[in-house]
């Protein structure tokens, strides 16, 4: 999932428009026991605040803090264009030559980063432009 949307987003970069990537990182607290990182998906109920659907009585404050925050962003970004309002931490457009993303944290914090998975993102790109060459630029 997100070696796609890195090449989305550098495409949406070189045609000259804004893209916002970000990985998630905030697991609900009553799941950390169970869960060693944030599953494909887990995001859902952050980005459109249905944790307490989700949750139930096991929602922290935490958890509702996450949501609200991440809520903010996919609000805006629909609203406007850009997931950027007062209050908020700051998140950038994507820059390919930066390798940026937003950091949603465990913490229930957002900031912007080097994405983690950068260097093996750029191997898998690295290994798909050379097979795009063809066998006579390898």
């Amino acid at each position: 999932m997100h070696e796609p949307a890195r090449l989305v987003a550098q495409e949406t970069q070189r045609a000259g428009q804004p893209a916002y990537l970000y990985r998630f990182g905030y697991v609900a607290q009553s799941m950390r026991k169970d869960w060693s990182g944030a599953p494909h998906a887990t995001d859902i109920p952050y980005f459109f605040d249905t944790v307490a659907a989700k949750y139930g009585a096991a929602l922290t404050p935490q958890d509702a803090r996450a949501a609200q925050l991440a809520n903010r962003y996919v609000v805006n970004f629909v609203r406007k264009g850009d997931p950027n309002a007062p209050g908020l931490p700051r998140w950038p457009a994507f820059d390919a030559r930066r390798g940026a993303v937003q950091l949603l944290q465990a913490d229930a914090s957002a900031i912007n980063g080097v994405d983690p998975l950068k260097a093996r993102l750029d191997a898998v790109q690295g290994a798909a432009d050379a097979v795009a060459a063809g066998p006579e630029r390898r």
